[in-house]
């Protein structure tokens, strides 16, 4: 099967997987194997879904990739999200259904831990219709893989509880689907803005953090709430919000290294990939590859190095199963992640450079690691040459 744009969606095309309704991700839009009508594709362009999983009979190895059964975990995940801040929006107060809550987080998170391998961020939920809640499921999701890379260092960093505690994951879980809660309380046309925010409305939007600390403090364990307080604190310390001087009141310098919490600097690196990743009602989300770029290039120092190696030993430049244009003209479609060559994965050509089609694509497979002539220069038809070039002028251990 392979990951197709809908602008790319051709007649007689079959779904390889069951396309979820944005506005509500328990319920199905198409279902899998069958034959997509042309009349739904532009449906499927107004709701916000950018590419589809169809079938193709030389890619049908990818399937074990794409689980159903983790699509059915996150939109359970996100089923409670949504439920329990509807109520907050309704009842202008906290009561969270926290056995719930932690009943799907546990079972995302013991579904990831019995997968093999780490194949990550293919089935990243999409809500077009209210990406506060599909982004912190998502922000969740990527939380706990990042986290599951970190059985040590969260020993280490919390060695006040015993090490099955320390790296027991649930509280990161639940903390980073109420990290923004607090934008509940932040008034829509700042939220929704969709230029830049001025001085004032800046300040507005930065309280999100002291805002839903103080709906959930109480309410949910304090690991969880330090999450949904210090999300936004940087390692260099130039991050929100700014510490109050309990003796005189006055604001003091942010948190910075380790007096972060470590579930937060966790939630911190989830959330701002997610973020930049996400379409939202006034702009569309940007290519992973150059997202992690930027994250590794603009923003040195603001993350832990730690975090930061398991983040990017994580998440995929370029997701398995999508298709690339290569730099011989040739097109080829993902098929494996290279985490010490992030921006080099295996590839499967499936046109040759003349646009001919390629009966057997598996005898064409090519580990761009070892090819330095042949780079991935483009993604449904955006120019990714700069940001793998900025890739590949790093350090190979900068990257691993």
């Amino acid at each position: 099967m392979l990951r197709v744009p809908v602008d790319k969606l051709q007649p007689g095309m079959i779904l390889a997987r069951p396309v979820p309704l944005p506005n509500d991700p328990r319920r199905y839009l198409l279902q899998r194997d069958r034959e997509i009508p042309p009349d739904v594709i532009p449906r499927l362009k107004q709701l916000g879904i950018m590419d589809v999983w169809v079938r193709h009979r030389d890619f049908e190895f990818l399937d074990h990739l794409v689980d159903e059964e983790l699509g059915h975990r996150q939109r359970e995940v996100y089923a409670h999200v949504r439920r329990n801040f509807e109520d907050i929006i309704r009842n202008s107060s906290v009561e969270l259904d926290l056995a719930h809550f932690q009943n799907s987080i546990g079972g995302l998170f013991n579904f990831l831990k019995a997968s093999s391998g780490s194949n990550v961020l293919l089935q990243k939920l999409e809500a077009f219709d209210n990406y506060l809640m599909s982004h912190s499921t998502n922000v969740c999701y990527l939380a706990l893989l990042i986290g599951m890379r970190l059985e040590r260092y969260l020993i280490d960093e919390r060695h006040f509880k015993s090490a099955k505690e320390a790296k027991d994951l649930h509280l990161l879980g639940l903390g980073c689907l109420l990290h923004d809660v607090g934008k509940m309380r932040v008034p829509p046309s700042i939220l929704n803005k969709p230029g830049r925010l001025d001085s004032c409305e800046m300040a507005e939007m930065r309280r999100h953090t002291n805002y839903g600390y103080d709906m959930v403090k109480g309410a949910v364990p304090a690991a969880a709430a330090a999450v949904v307080l210090n999300h936004h604190q940087r390692w260099d310390g130039s991050g929100y919000p700014a510490r109050i001087d309990h003796h005189s009141g006055e604001p003091r310098e942010p948190l910075a290294g380790r007096q972060i919490p470590v579930f937060a600097r966790i939630a911190m690196m989830a959330d701002v990939y997610d973020a930049a990743t996400s379409r939202r009602c006034y702009s569309p989300g940007k290519h992973p590859v150059q997202v992690l770029t930027e994250m590794r290039t603009q923003s040195s120092g603001q993350f832990d190095p730690e975090i930061e190696t398991a983040f990017f030993r994580t998440v995929p430049p370029f997701p398995i199963g999508q298709i690339v244009t290569l730099s011989d003209g040739a097109e080829a479609v993902v098929v494996d992640f290279n985490p010490d060559h992030p921006v080099r994965p295996k590839v499967q050509c499936i046109r040759s450079a003349r646009g001919q089609r390629i009966d057997d694509p598996s005898l064409e497979e090519i580990d761009l690691a070892l090819y330095d002539d042949v780079t991935i220069v483009a993604v449904d038809g955006q120019d990714v040459r700069p940001y793998v070039a900025a890739h590949e002028q790093l350090e190979p251990a900068e990257l691993v």
